[in-house]
């Protein structure tokens, strides 16, 4: 926490400047509090290790003097034994190239299914209908995905493609297009009579109907990163 309050300043943390004018520009214990607009004197008790805070005062902490993702993870984990709250990051600029350096069908997902990048190997799956916005919509709730699209869809997709997102819906509860997401599965009702899965895709197999392969097994991996999914296709050689 100290390294980090001392690359700052009063008005790095909304505070204006101090009013005696003083040589030292890094902001001090007493200004943190200030900013957290908590009692004198708790947040140098948390600085020093005397007070442990709540996991909540901790992100509020954390967020005020900018944890990088990887200091609010560790100092979580040390403190609370357990992960912060996952947050959503800004899509790396670097996704597309690392898709289209594969030659498998793979996309980058948002947490709320809108797909941030794809190769052209993903994209021959949709054919002339081209490539949705919304992954998880697409999958879920289109005629082309239910019908012909994704083989069997009812017992070896959709099943496993709401597990994912009910993840997603209680990882990011505050995030509106999740909820929306979430509400619009709930309401639709070819979806609420499907068995229940009790895993998501990573490590699936099952069968698409590709535009130009035809029928075709393929085996589903999925790697998270910043609360991105990389979700990859890879098809059966045979």
């Amino acid at each position: 926490m100290r390294y980090y309050r001392e690359r700052l300043t009063r008005p790095d943390v909304g505070l204006v400047p101090r009013p005696d004018g003083g040589r030292s520009t890094k902001l001090r214990q007493p200004d943190v509090d200030e900013a957290l607009r908590c009692g004198a004197g708790v947040y140098q008790k948390v600085e020093s290790g005397r007070l442990r805070p709540s996991p909540e005062f901790f992100l509020r902490i954390a967020e005020t003097l900018g944890f990088s993702s990887h200091d609010r993870r560790v100092a979580h984990l040390d403190l609370f034994g357990s992960e912060p709250p996952p947050s959503i990051g800004t899509p790396s600029p670097h996704w597309q190239r690392t898709v289209d350096g594969q030659r498998e069908m793979m996309c980058v997902l948002a947490p709320d299914g809108q797909l941030t990048a794809h190769n052209t190997a993903f994209a021959a799956i949709f054919g002339e209908d081209g490539v949705p916005t919304n992954f998880w919509r697409w999958a879920l709730m289109s005629d082309r995905a239910r019908d012909t699209a994704l083989c069997d869809w009812e017992q070896a997709w959709a099943p496993y493609l709401l597990e994912e997102c009910r993840l997603l819906s209680l990882r990011y509860r505050d995030h509106g297009a999740i909820r929306d997401l979430h509400a619009d599965l709930a309401a639709d009702p070819r979806l609420r009579w499907l068995p229940r899965a009790d895993a998501g895709l990573n490590g699936r197999t099952a069968s698409l109907r590709h535009p130009e392969q035809g029928t075709r097994h393929v085996r589903i991996l999925v790697a998270e990163s910043e609360g991105f999914r990389l979700l990859t296709f890879l098809m059966d050689p045979s």
